[in-house]
């Protein structure tokens, strides 16, 4: 399965660089510092230029790290979206189920404060953080749910898998979302 409504919200599977994403924003697998490292935030900082390691800099300066949990937006800098939602799954914290919730539901209400509809994730805490990747998805597609179940101006989300194993592992876990994913706890209000 490629996609799947959740309330007014569509997530899809894509597979290939989601730097290339046309649309509001893309979300970066951040560390809480903001640096612009390697794997997806890598691509992004090579395809957005030195203006998004800048913004997020200066964020940093300003307000010191983020927690992990936790996202900012920047500007997208070169890229084709128009933001950078920077969602820290990891960093002076490891990667945990617990973190990968929270990082992408704060990546969904900055969507929804910023007026956005269309935004790509990658799988969360999944390449460097070492998280599985199908237990990250399930995680993140709860979350996701729960979104999409509430009053939001995100309409599209596609869920980014590098290669074409991993884009196929994650239309597997697409396919078994729905009435097997687990309702999730309220953590957030």
């Amino acid at each position: 399965m490629s996609a799947r409504q959740f309330g007014s919200l569509t997530v899809r599977i894509e597979q290939g660089d989601i730097s290339l994403f046309d649309g509001d924003a893309v979300v970066n697998a951040a560390n809480n510092h903001l640096i612009l490292g390697a794997g997806v935030a890598g691509a992004i900082r090579r395809r957005g230029g030195p203006a998004v390691q800048e913004e997020c800099n200066a964020h940093v300066r300003l307000h010191g790290p983020i927690r992990v949990g936790e996202a900012v937006v920047t500007r997208g800098g070169d890229l084709p979206a128009r933001f950078v939602i920077h969602a820290a799954a990891m960093g002076d914290e490891p990667v945990s189920a617990s973190s990968i919730r929270s990082a992408t539901a704060h990546a969904l209400e900055l969507a929804t404060t910023h007026g956005m509809s269309s935004l790509a994730f990658p799988v969360l805490g999944s390449g460097i953080g070492g998280f599985a990747l199908e237990e990250s998805a399930r995680l993140m597609l709860e979350e996701i749910r729960r979104h999409g179940m509430g009053h939001t101006p995100v309409r599209d989300v596609a869920l980014y898998g590098y290669s074409s194993r991993d884009a196929s592992r994650l239309r597997a876990v697409l396919a078994d979302a729905g009435a097997d994913l687990a309702e999730p706890p309220d953590t957030h209000g």
